[in-house]
């Protein structure tokens, strides 16, 4: 599956062991396409209608996971895996994520007054993520992000990659650019035969700064040693730009 979400997360200062430089986050994804008998502006009161009773249920008991929406962007058909959109929960551990889930399908299938979804959500994978430096300890509740699904060299070593790839962003922020990125590994839901290794996963507050780290990384951040250093690892195809928006914190 291509479709992702990016969530910033600050770590602080460099660190020589990649462990240090990432926080291990677990997600999953729900593939979703909108009812085409309604009307542009039903589904968007529909839409907001049932995410304030989601939430409300979602917010009645303790717990870490946070609900984004994601939404097509610069991208294609094949890049969309057929769906209009897709939430994503993410959450500590897995545990923690399972454990909301079914509390939520208690909570929901219990609601006679749910209201209906203008939706359908046919398909779901799930992913582990390790997240990267961020050059802000706060970029907002929304922005863009961008995926390039990635597959190792030969001779790849995944620690070398992790720690050269935290280092040119720790560059890339010193020349302007503001933003984040993490490594998604898929996991059960994913296609396995001639599918990526992996994704990188890499987010701006908005699409102008998106934009400007475009232009910042043709002009300053290319070339150094650790983005050199980085390239040896993987190899990547083109990307795919979407727009995501936060509907429950974590």
């Amino acid at each position: 599956m291509r479709l992702f979400l990016i969530l910033f997360i600050s770590l602080g200062l460099l660190a020589n062991d990649h462990e240090d430089m990432y926080e291990e986050v677990y997600a999953d994804y729900l593939y979703c396409n909108v009812d085409d008998n309604l009307s542009a502006e039903r589904r968007d009161e529909a839409f907001e209608d049932y995410i304030e009773a989601w939430n409300g249920h979602a917010s009645s008991f303790d717990n870490s996971v946070a609900l984004s929406a994601v939404y097509p962007f610069y991208t294609n058909d094949d890049m969309r895996s057929g769906a209009d959109f897709m939430f994503v929960r993410h959450a500590p551990s897995r545990q923690a994520l399972g454990a909301f889930m079914l509390q939520m399908y208690n909570l929901v299938s219990e609601d006679d007054d749910m209201p209906k979804a203008p939706f359908e959500c046919d398909n779901a994978s799930e992913a582990y993520q390790l997240v990267g430096p961020s050059s802000d300890d706060d970029l907002g509740s929304s922005g863009m992000v961008e995926y390039y699904p990635c597959n190792y060299t030969e001779d790849a070593d995944p620690d070398a990659m992790f720690e050269a790839q935290a280092k040119f962003a720790l560059e890339h922020y010193a020349n302007g650019a503001r933003g984040g990125y993490r490594y998604i590994f898929p996991g059960s839901g994913s296609d396995r035969v001639n599918s990526p290794d992996f994704y990188v996963s890499v987010g701006s507050p908005d699409i102008e700064a998106r934009g400007a780290g475009i232009d910042l990384y043709w002009s300053k951040s290319r070339g150094s040693e650790a983005e050199l250093e980085r390239r040896k690892h993987a190899e990547c195809q083109k990307s795919s730009v979407w727009y995501w928006e936060r509907l429950k914190e974590g």
